[in-house]
């Protein structure tokens, strides 16, 4: 877990996979957080409006399905749970 001033920069070209990255790294820091309002400290930086529309889309898009998917079957979900040591049903929920 990321601590207090503590930064990542991820500089890559386009297409190179940095929004996916920068949604997986959000999710990672709002589930490996006992904060409810971890949220409030995160700041992702992008350098259009357009670039940050999709990352929040695919945020919420992500929490959504992470909620609605049977977690034993949701991928995203189960590697997510593999990497931050967390049982897939407390992500789910």
């Amino acid at each position: 877990m990321l601590q207090p001033n503590e930064f990542k920069i991820y500089n890559a070209s386009a297409g190179a996979g940095k929004t996916y990255t920068l949604v997986k790294e959000y999710i990672s820091i709002l589930l490996s957080n006992p904060n409810p309002f971890a949220f409030e400290s995160i700041l992702a930086i992008t350098f259009t409006n357009k670039a940050a529309n999709e990352m929040k889309e695919r945020i919420l898009g992500k929490l959504a399905d992470f909620s609605k998917y049977d977690y034993k079957t949701n991928q995203d979900l189960l590697d997510l749970s593999k990497e931050l040591d967390l049982e897939p049903e407390i992500i789910y929920k």
